[in-house]
């Protein structure tokens, strides 16, 4: 193998690297949640929806950001019930912050928890304190 050869191989096998870095950054499961793996965010709910996988949609007011329950629906919450105690009322949701490809502003948009009143509606962070 020529030294063009070596380098081209070299070039490419660096890159194979990164991406599969990236990759891995993106697609890893969120698991074991921390409070300093979280972001605060406030905001007014102006639509909640049923979505695939037993997810649960939540939109806030002025903001472009997808928020979801991973399969809250699952875990004993149901879009009526938020409907009757969250919509169009202030929320305080706790969202994962990962940088990845896809959320280059860290904003995941997988809810952690969620606030009304500081009253609890729902939570998977281990350890949680915030307030």
């Amino acid at each position: 193998m020529g030294k063009i050869g070596k380098i081209w191989l070299l070039c490419a096998s660096i890159l194979f690297i990164a991406f599969m870095a990236v990759a891995i950054q993106t697609f890893r499961p969120v698991r074991n949640v921390q409070p300093d793996d979280v972001m605060k965010i406030e905001g007014m709910v102006i639509n909640i929806q049923e979505a695939s996988g037993y997810d649960i949609v939540i939109t806030l007011e002025n903001d472009e950001h997808y928020y979801y329950i991973n399969r809250g629906m699952l875990h004993g919450l149901t879009v009526e019930q938020l409907n009757t105690d969250i919509l169009n009322k202030k929320v305080t949701l706790y969202a994962i912050k990962r940088w990845t490809i896809f959320t280059r502003d860290g904003n995941m948009g997988h809810i952690a928890k969620l606030l009304i009143d500081n009253k609890e509606l729902y939570n998977e962070i281990n350890n949680t304190i915030h307030e």
